[in-house]
């Protein structure tokens, strides 16, 4: 069988020829409802967060004021959520890679987790909250998994980078507008009222679903389940994207904890004016997402990827440096360069899974990223404390820097063609 390598030395998948023609034209209507899809199941997943600390300090002995862990309780109710990815991001991902379809999980995902969104602001006890929180948490990582999983499945090999690009976009914006839109819910209707809107939107997207989402035809299936999450042990390349997708969220995690503090403490900013510069940073990122799936196309996966966090590392370590006024810069540089960073990292999955193993390939993906980003906001914490605050975005930056260091030798090797490196793609 022949195979091919992208102009930056990038893999794209070996298949049967009639399987490659059938391929060879993007899907528009189907990339954006699926792009229409993530936007939602994000904007869903943010509703519930510019409220959290109210809706889980209601259930501890007196709002938690006498509670000497009060914030670690009422962290935990995030930590269930994400604790629920770590099998089940894998577990969908073989389910659907062994039947050969991920519609039906998308849809268990989406109306399993429209019906723990509308028991969890009924949950009378903080227990009962973490148990249905893991729970809606199992559902929740289906419908990311499932639905970047279907992005990439029917993405051209030539095209997966712009395709994801564009699915970024879809997931971005909505993660953008879920904080915003859950605080005015909850002003105008109480702490219920994000939740029940959450469980609206997916019931909404569940019926959409159904009736226009397609799998991708010709979808291969995998041999055994075992066989399916035996994954990493069999191709080791796929450390790579899941070492960037963790370090990604990690330091998104400086911009959800540390940097609101840093804002307030070092350039005296109110929270409305810190939310214009997370804005900036949002937008760029969002906006420019589709042109770093592009230049992957173009150039290959790999020169993008370290160029992008090689840029975004030397914007991180001059955040509480620069001058107020540059500090739009600083941000909006740093949302481009996340841009051109994230969508070669989602195609790396592609590219490198075979088509009997995308669904647990990416729902590794998804877990190292979850893991980054509940780890990140703990770890700097912990840095500004020991320390001060100008130093958490220096680490950040400085592990960025690392990551090129330590990465560029062997991918850029991989990207000239060196024969000892090269993936071996299914079928040769």
């Amino acid at each position: 069988m022949q195979t091919s390598e992208s102009n930056g030395g990038t893999p794209t998948s070996a298949v049967p020829a009639p399987a490659a023609a059938a391929v060879e034209k993007l899907n528009v209507k189907q990339l954006v409802l699926l792009a229409g899809t993530m936007l939602a199941a994000m904007l869903t997943l943010i509703l519930p967060v510019a409220q959290l600390d109210e809706f889980v300090s209601r259930l501890l002995p007196e709002g938690g004021a006498d509670l000497a862990l009060a914030n670690t309780a009422k962290g935990l109710f995030s930590t269930a959520h994400f604790a629920a990815y770590i099998p089940f991001a894998f577990i969908w991902g073989a389910l659907s890679d062994r039947r050969g379809s991920r519609k039906p999980f998308l849809l268990m995902g989406l109306l399993g987790q429209a019906v723990m969104y509308a028991i969890i602001p009924y949950v009378p006890n903080i227990w009962a909250l973490y148990a249905a929180r893991f729970v809606e948490g199992i559902f929740a990582i289906a419908v990311v998994s499932m639905l970047m999983t279907m992005a990439v499945d029917m993405a051209p090999a030539n095209r997966r980078g712009m395709t994801l690009g564009i699915f970024t976009l879809g997931m971005l914006l909505g993660n953008a507008m879920g904080a915003p839109l859950g605080g005015q819910l909850t002003e105008a209707f109480g702490y219920a009222a994000p939740f029940l809107a959450g469980t609206a939107v997916l019931l909404v997207m569940a019926g959409m679903v159904t009736l226009f989402v397609r799998d991708t035809s010709g979808l291969a299936h995998a041999y055994s389940f075992r066989e399916s999450l035996a994954i990493l042990r069999t191709n080791p390349r796929l450390y790579v994207p899941y070492a960037f997708s963790l370090l990604d969220r990690l330091t998104v995690g400086f911009f959800v904890g540390q940097f609101p503090v840093l804002a307030r403490e070092i350039y005296g900013l109110e929270p409305r004016q810190t939310g214009v510069y997370l804005a900036v940073f949002l937008a760029c990122f969002a906006l420019f997402a589709p042109l770093g799936g592009l230049l992957s196309d173009r150039l290959g996966r790999v020169r993008p990827m370290l160029l992008g966090t090689l840029i975004y590392g030397f914007t991180l370590m001059l955040v509480g440096r620069a001058s107020p006024e540059m500090l739009y810069v600083v941000m909006a540089v740093g949302g481009l360069s996340g841009a051109v960073l994230y969508p070669p990292s989602i195609a790396l999955v592609g590219d490198y899974a075979g088509p009997r193993q995308r669904g647990v390939a990416m729902g590794g993906f998804n877990l190292a990223g979850s893991i980054g980003f509940a780890a990140g906001p703990l770890l700097f914490s912990l840095i500004a404390d020991a320390s001060n605050l100008l130093v958490p975005p220096l680490v950040a930056g400085a592990l960025c820097l690392l990551a090129v260091a330590l990465a560029a030798p062997v991918l850029l090797r991989r990207a000239s063609g060196e024969p000892s490196l090269k993936p071996q793609l299914e079928g040769e």
